[in-house]
């Protein structure tokens, strides 16, 4: 399973969801606020995350 690292959501169709590169590695994102938080601290969000895809952040509706 791929989940957003920003907001912890299920990407369950990564061919619709934005991306974005960061040290060599694909990160998909479920929606274009979510891309804009991450790409203005990364390393914020990749700390966060366990590894899979999961991080501590709650979920959210856009």
């Amino acid at each position: 399973m791929i989940h957003d690292p920003v907001c912890g959501m299920e990407i369950k169709d990564t061919a619709k969801a934005e991306t974005v590169e960061h040290k060599g590695k694909k990160y998909y994102l479920c929606s274009t606020m979510c891309k804009n938080k991450f790409l203005d601290d990364p390393e914020k969000y990749i700390k966060e995350d366990d590894g899979e895809g999961h991080s501590d952040h709650g979920h959210h509706h856009h």
